[in-house]
């Protein structure tokens, strides 16, 4: 009995002695490197990791520098994207970076993690670094960073100016529509004895006579009065002819009787090409601003051609 309570406390010994012995390490190699060393702010640079392990290892490398800023500034700044590669049993990284602070800045990178088998290695990233150097004189190189400034500065808009243009614009165009509109206002009717009488006068200022121009002369006394009588006699229309005239006027005795007589001269003086002689143009022009004044009388008794004319008949009387 003896010797078997020994052996067995021989092989629990034993057992013990087994299951301290620590297993083997998970061999494996890394190193990196930063190029440049020294920079200037804003210059990239980039930082280049390999491990060498054997076959069948997994690797992980870290996304990219912790981003977390410090007194306002992010140190260090991941530009694209890690590119990864296998060479055999080498795993490559390569980041391209860029510093944002002067001095040496450590590029806080996460470990790199190798497993395999259930074995697991942080080969660590922490002694990794670039120096920024200033570019400032060496007596201003102890700096302190400005605050952040906010996202959005609005600017100061004078809003007075803009409101004085848009208010002289409207004054303008308003100034510009009541002009308009009293240079096309309906002009105020005119008498049509006044206006034959404006038209008269005009003709003679003219001196169609003196210069030969007996036809026009006698047709532009006529168009005067044919205009005089289609707007005072009722019935007669500007565009009536001779015997449509004479139809809906029915000349009566006096000097209305010569009314058929200088239409029809007047007709072939327009149409036939006839030449009145000066003394007959003359003769006509007189006969009708007298049938103006007689026809005014006739249909007006208290205008002032009509007491006129009746003053010398009561003075007879």
């Amino acid at each position: 009995m003896i010797f078997v309570s020994l052996a067995l406390w021989l092989l629990q010994a034993l057992a013990q002695n087994t299951a301290q012995v620590p297993p083997a390490q998970l061999p494996l190699q890394m190193g990196y490197r930063v190029t440049p060393d020294t920079v200037l702010i804003g210059q990239p640079f980039n930082l280049f990791i390999k491990v060498v392990a054997p076959k069948g290892v997994r690797f992980d490398f870290p996304v990219g520098p912790d981003t977390t800023t410090q007194n306002g500034v992010r140190p260090i700044e991941l530009r694209g994207e890690k590119l990864v590669t296998m060479l055999g049993d080498t795993a490559v990284a390569l980041y391209h970076l860029v510093a944002w602070d002067i001095g040496t800045q450590p590029l806080r990178f996460p470990d790199v993690r190798v497993t395999f088998e259930g074995q697991e290695r942080r080969p660590p990233l922490g002694g990794a670094s670039v120096f920024v150097k200033s570019v400032l004189p060496a007596d201003t190189s102890l700096r302190v960073p400005k605050p952040a400034r906010s996202l959005i500065v609005l600017p100061v808009f004078n809003w007075w100016l803009w409101l004085g243009l848009l208010a002289a614009a409207i004054a303008a165009v308003l100034l510009w529509w009541i002009w308009r509109r009293y240079r096309n206002r309906p002009k105020a009717p005119i008498d049509p004895y006044v206006r034959a009488q404006q038209e008269f006068a005009r003709i003679e200022a003219r001196r169609l006579l003196d210069v030969g121009r007996s036809a026009d002369y006698f047709a532009a006394m006529v168009d005067v009065a044919r205009e005089y009588l289609s707007a005072r006699v009722p019935g007669v229309r500007p565009s009536d002819t001779t015997s449509e005239l004479l139809r809906a006027m029915k000349p009566r005795e006096g000097v209305e009787a010569e009314l058929p007589r200088l239409l029809e001269r007047a007709d072939l003086v327009k149409f036939a090409r006839a030449e009145p002689s000066r003394e007959e143009a003359r003769e006509a022009g007189s006969t009708l601003r007298a049938l103006v004044d007689h026809v005014e009388a006739r249909v007006n008794p208290e205008s002032e051609v009509a007491k006129r004319m009746a003053a010398p008949k009561e003075r007879a009387a």
